[in-house]
């Protein structure tokens, strides 16, 4: 279990340390392999820590950097309300829907809304799990305000969220009993594409 810092500075101290590590192991091995998920965990300090103008020169390096890499819930939550915070809107929908489709607890879980057991769907990750929700650092729930949660539930319960989100439980409900590897093909194809009718930015 992470141990958030308590304090503003060791906040700083963590985000400087964590930034140095990465920093040195891309240069001993010309890449940055962080096993142990720093680079996620720097979106919650920098969530916390509320520096707009670090939070977003940090995401431009995160994005340089791991181009391609999928995230995770939490980081996806702190990413798309300081783009909230940022003035982003638009991103910062596009991010919870992301968000949302990582994770189908923890939207309801922030804005209070709890489910009290599983979908009973196909979970690709440990991320997809309820028990997830457990990970969320009490320290970042605190610091979501209430008009952010305002926001967040009107996103959740759009049409437009509702509807993706319905698809993509009848789809992960369908891939509990489909073996076939094209069959399942299809269905994984339509999944990832649901969120192609939101705006981006």
């Amino acid at each position: 279990m992470f141990i958030f810092p308590e304090t503003e500075k060791k906040l700083k101290s963590r985000i400087s340390s964590y930034k140095s590590s990465m920093k040195k192991e891309k240069k001993e091995i010309g890449f940055i392999n962080d096993g142990s998920g720093k680079r996620y965990i720097l979106f919650s300090l920098y969530f916390v820590l509320n520096d707009l103008d670090k939070f977003e020169e940090y995401v431009g390096w995160y994005n340089e950097e791991f181009p391609d890499d999928v995230g995770e819930p939490i980081q996806k939550l702190c990413w798309s309300l300081g783009l909230y915070r940022a003035n982003k809107t638009v991103e910062a929908r596009f991010m919870l829907a992301e968000l949302m489709l990582s994770n189908l607890y923890l939207i309801p879980h922030v804005i209070g809304e709890n489910l009290e057991k599983e979908y009973k769907i196909w979970h690709s990750t440990n991320f997809h799990y309820l028990d997830y929700v457990d990970d969320l650092p009490k320290e970042v729930k605190e610091s979501i305000s209430k008009t952010e949660i305002e926001w967040m539930r009107e996103c959740y319960n759009s049409l437009e969220f509702r509807r993706i989100r319905k698809r993509y439980i009848e789809i992960y409900h369908e891939l509990l009993a489909v073996r076939e590897i094209e069959e399942r093909s299809v269905l994984l194809k339509e999944a990832y594409s649901l969120l192609s009718t939101l705006q981006r930015s």
